[in-house]
């Protein structure tokens, strides 16, 4: 992938493309954001603008014999570092094998390229072995590091690194890569307000119950009756099968009370479950603005004490019971 096709993220890319132009691009870069915004892509899309035979304006021509190993994966001179399948963490071993591949001549290029993710998972040991290599990289090599987080690394390792920070994704540049991957219109839009500005999690929904999910767990909220308790228990044996589950409940739970929120308050209808858009305005025309937000935060505290191994079932009746008590005219 070019640099030109990466989007979203613009002004990381033209800081990139900028440093290609004056031949002063770093040696080891930070790439920190979350997950699906492009990090991946855009450390991909560097090493092939500096591995490109013929290069066009700074970028990749995406036609030269480098392009095309880099395009298929196979490219001898970049390498990726992340965790062995059976392991938590990226090792030391791992690590100084890493430098001696680093410390050989390149085979085509005329450097060397390697891609280290999560970076996060680098423990103690294997990120102090890393710290020489990231001062000084041998033969010319690019180190960049993905992060989510990058206070989860040693300060040693951030300061020896070009920091570039990147941001979720806007809801209409998801939806119009999802067009380009063959979405139709109404899916896309309704994924990309779901993907929390991450193609990652946009792709993820698709095929998943998430939708239904949600549409049914608004549909159970909607007929809680605080005069008719039966259905409070009821509506709560049916979420509570398990904890995990029972977390993933309070997850979309809290994001249908945003969206309550956002519309009870400014009637904005840029809300994250667009697609429910009626049936979230009907049913916060039921609370007030300030009953919507206790509940909110009765649901993070449930949600709390889910985590922290609180009996599910009784957990979703206390906030079922909570819900059902503030709504209106039932």
């Amino acid at each position: 992938m070019k640099l030109a096709a990466i989007k979203g993220q613009n002004r990381v890319i033209d800081a990139l493309k900028r440093s290609i132009s004056v031949n002063r691009v770093a040696h080891a870069y930070l790439f920190e954001g979350p997950d699906g915004c492009g990090r991946r892509s855009a450390a991909l899309a560097l090493i092939q603008a500096l591995f490109c035979k013929e290069p066009v304006g700074g970028d990749a021509c995406n036609r030269c014999s480098s392009c095309c190993k880099l395009v298929s994966g196979n490219h001898p001179d970049l390498h990726q570092l992340q965790p062995l399948p059976d392991k938590r963490d990226i090792t030391i071993e791992q690590v100084r094998e890493l430098q001696q591949i680093l410390s050989l001549r390149p085979f085509e290029s005329s450097r060397k390229g390697c891609i280290i993710e999560p970076a996060e998972r680098m423990n103690e040991k294997s990120a102090n072995a890393m710290l020489k290599t990231l001062e000084e990289p041998p033969g010319d090599a690019i180190i960049i590091l993905l992060a989510n987080q990058s206070d989860r690394l040693l300060s040693t390792i951030r300061s020896r690194c070009q920091h570039l920070r990147f941001s979720t994704l806007g809801t209409d540049v998801v939806t119009g890569i999802l067009l380009e991957k063959g979405f139709e219109q109404a899916r896309a839009a309704k994924l990309a307000s779901l993907s929390e500005g991450s193609m990652k999690r946009a792709i993820s929904l698709d095929g998943e119950s998430d939708l239904a999910d949600r549409e049914k767990l608004l549909s159970l909220l909607t007929n809680l009756s605080s005069v008719r308790i039966g259905s409070i228990f009821d509506q709560s044996e049916s979420l509570a099968s398990g904890r995990e589950e029972a977390l993933q409940s309070f997850k979309l739970i809290i994001s249908l009370l945003r969206d309550m929120m956002i519309i009870r308050s400014s009637g904005c209808t840029d809300i994250s479950n667009s697609f429910l858009y009626q049936e979230l305005a009907d049913e916060a025309a039921r609370f007030t603005q300030s009953s919507i937000l206790d509940l909110l935060e009765l649901a993070i505290a449930v949600r709390n004490a889910v985590q922290g191994n609180a009996n599910s079932k009784l957990a979703i009746e206390h906030f079922m019971i909570g819900y059902a008590g503030f709504r209106k005219g039932v």
